[in-house]
């Protein structure tokens, strides 16, 4: 994801070949019983390539230091130890996962394979070039609002609440101390001591651009660096909107 200078120069000195990065594909567009193409290392074996079938999708499962790692692909294509970090292609070779771990008893492949989702390992590489980029002083760091936004699956719950007459918006569910959305005095959910939820601000707009989704938020607020100054439209239960100001914080990593 990122080279010293030494090692792009290594690396160019190499041969004249010229080699085409793998495109990315839609893992959220995946349908169970699509074909699977899986390269990798299986005990020692470079360059194998198997293939299955999505077997399902966002399985949980827990990984070997017990961490959760959610959302993953489920596939029965081979996948053996020393397959981790190898592709997982759909049948055009556009990756849609990495290859990650398996359930066996036996050590070997059982048809119960996982891989995390393509489109996670772009939002996370990008990340990773991005904070490297800032930390050689390349650019600006990301900005960072403080605000964090409920699941999409809650805001439904809570505009079925509401009477279904929230369209657009997201709801804040916490905003972090010392962070901008605090500065503004930005309104998140409070659970009452009864088990109520009280609706707080709910974003419906970023730089007069309608926000309708978590996901549209994020991807608005990647663009985004610090010391930005936004304005972002907010209302709140009684359906009143107000309009803040804020200046953006470095993202903290």
């Amino acid at each position: 994801i990122s080279a010293t200078k030494d090692a792009d120069e290594e690396f160019s000195n190499e041969g004249d070949e010229t080699y085409t990065p793998v495109q990315y594909g839609s893992s959220s567009s995946l349908l169970v019983g699509q074909r699977l193409i899986a390269i990798g290392n299986p005990f020692g074996l470079d360059q194998t390539v198997t293939s299955g079938v999505v077997s399902a999708l966002n399985r949980e499962v827990t990984g070997v230091a017990g961490n959760i790692i959610r959302n993953c692909i489920q596939t029965d294509a081979a996948i053996n130890p020393g397959n981790s970090g190898g592709p997982l292609l759909n049948s055009k070779g556009d990756l849609v996962g990495v290859n990650t771990m398996i359930i066996t008893t036996s050590g070997s492949n059982a048809g119960i394979g996982f891989a995390i989702p393509g489109d996670k390992v772009r939002e996370a590489t990008k990340e990773i070039i991005s904070k490297d980029r800032v930390v050689t002083y390349q650019r600006k760091a990301q900005g960072w609002l403080g605000a964090e936004i409920a699941r999409n699956d809650l805001a439904a719950i809570l505009r079925k609440k509401m009477g279904q007459r929230i369209i657009e918006g997201v709801f804040v569910s916490a905003v972090k101390p010392d962070s901008p959305a605090k500065d503004v005095d930005m309104k998140p959910l409070k659970l009452t001591e009864e088990g109520t939820v009280i609706v707080g601000d709910r974003i419906v707009a970023v730089g007069g651009k309608v926000v309708n989704t978590k996901e549209d938020l994020e991807e608005d607020m990647r663009s985004r660096v610090e010391g930005e100054q936004v304005s972002i439209t907010v209302e709140d239960a009684d359906g009143n909107r107000r309009v803040l100001y804020v200046k953006l914080m470095p993202k903290p990593y």
